[in-house]
């Protein structure tokens, strides 16, 4: 497992005699570009939950640059590089970007919301902080307080904060969920200017998004992967259109 970032084997998660996740194996290799997909209900935010740690599993193993981090919590792997995107708007909202940013910052070193280090210290995490809304196109709203953006805006600020913590493994999950129409391609630039050396899995279930982004694609069905392959192979598979990309269930 050494040649992996992040890998699970034999994952498995039940609630009484409810199995929400089944044996899943499933592994990503730095700079991988990896979506994860499947109908409501098929256990994605499960295993993103596991992957995390903000679940633990029934049994199975999570492995994080050859390490099992099973039993960490989820500051823990955060630390050790994985890091997950949330729903910007439960987050920070009072805040300017650039001070949500450079708190990413901080937090990465254990300094958090104490915002120790002295003055020197808050000044390197804000310059580091708006080299990093620079390089992602969004230094021209370091100054806006995050709650009054609009809200696909305030995704890509997320994306801002979660690439502050240095991730080795970035999990987006569903990035372009409430976004406009017309804001979407900014949220596909923003994923095409991700560092090449990140491992990044997608839960999406915006197929346009996904066969843009994705190099290679797991599908989820019932708590088990159902196959996993390039987005050709995904596309031309029959069960997958049957259970997904045929139908109109999404999640």
């Amino acid at each position: 497992m050494d040649d992996l970032v992040l890998a699970a084997r034999g994952l498995h998660r039940s609630f009484g005699s409810l199995e929400v996740a089944c044996d899943i194996n499933f592994a990503l290799a730095a700079g991988a570009r990896h979506a994860l997909i499947g109908p409501n209900g098929a256990g994605k935010s499960t295993l993103v939950n596991l992957l995390t740690g903000a679940l633990r599993p029934s049994a199975g193993s999570i492995w994080l640059d050859g390490v099992d981090v099973t039993g960490l919590a989820v500051h823990q792997r955060v630390r050790r590089g994985l890091a997950r995107t949330f729903q910007i708007n439960t987050l920070l909202r009072e805040m300017s970007v650039l001070e949500g940013v450079q708190l990413a910052v901080l937090e990465r070193g254990g300094q958090g919301r104490a915002l120790l280090g002295g003055r020197a210290g808050q000044r390197r995490a804000a310059e580091e902080g708006f080299d990093l809304l620079e390089q992602l196109g969004l230094a021209g709203d370091a100054s806006a307080i995050v709650g009054a953006l609009a809200y696909g805006r305030q995704r890509l600020v997320e994306v801002a904060m979660a690439l502050a913590l240095r991730p080795r493994v970035l999990l987006l999950d569903e990035p372009a969920a409430g976004v406009p129409p017309a804001d979407s391609h900014l949220m596909l630039e923003v994923i095409a200017r991700l560092p090449a050396g990140i491992a990044v899995l997608i839960i999406e279930h915006d197929m346009k998004l996904v066969f843009r982004f994705a190099e290679r694609i797991s599908v989820l069905v019932a708590g088990r992967i159902l196959t996993e392959g390039s987005p050709a192979e995904i596309a031309a598979d029959p069960r997958v259109r049957e259970v997904y990309l045929g139908g109109r269930a999404h999640g």
